[in-house]
């Protein structure tokens, strides 16, 4: 275990050094805490939750915060790595309650049908914006236009990601 923390003591300045780009939060979760704690918004919905707009845990529930960053996350991305944590975990199950019966699984569905084109996250068939598809489709309300669009938005960014 000592080892351990002396070979995180020797990396973890250089995951942060300046002038490097932006390190994403999810790229981060994958890089670093997902071979133990499994996909973020799978872990998050399971063990995370919000109370008074903090993210509170099983684990030190009165400070997070600090237990994060006793637990191999640099300072410089706590905020960006609760933040995503806590949208994983107030984001319901939607898809797979509301549109797998005809869609399947929401990997699945984004990776053969919706990609990142001109910009914009579009039916790979139709070309067709998603948010402009998803307003016509099974008489969604407006909010739950939003809500998926930027389900489907999320995954596609993250699958077209290297």
């Amino acid at each position: 275990m000592r080892r351990l923390m002396i070979i995180a003591a020797i990396l973890l300045p250089a995951w942060g050094t300046t002038g490097a780009a932006p390190v994403d939060a999810r790229a981060a979760w994958d890089n670093r805490c997902e071979e133990c704690h499994g996909e973020a918004d799978k872990f998050s919905r399971k063990y995370l939750w919000a109370i008074g707009g903090r993210l509170q845990g099983r684990h030190h529930v009165l400070d997070l915060r600090l237990f994060m960053s006793n637990h191999y996350i640099p300072n410089h991305m706590l905020d960006m790595m609760q933040a995503m944590l806590m949208e994983d975990a107030n984001t319901p199950q939607r898809f797979a309650d509301e549109c797998s019966s005809c869609h399947g699984e929401v990997e699945d569905f984004v990776g053969k049908s919706v990609a990142v084109l001109w910009g914009k996250v579009r039916g790979i068939e139709s070309g067709i914006a998603v948010s402009e598809f998803l307003a016509t489709h099974q008489s969604l309300q407006e909010e739950d236009v939003e809500f998926f669009t930027h389900l489907l938005e999320r995954f596609a960014e993250l699958l077209q990601q290297p």
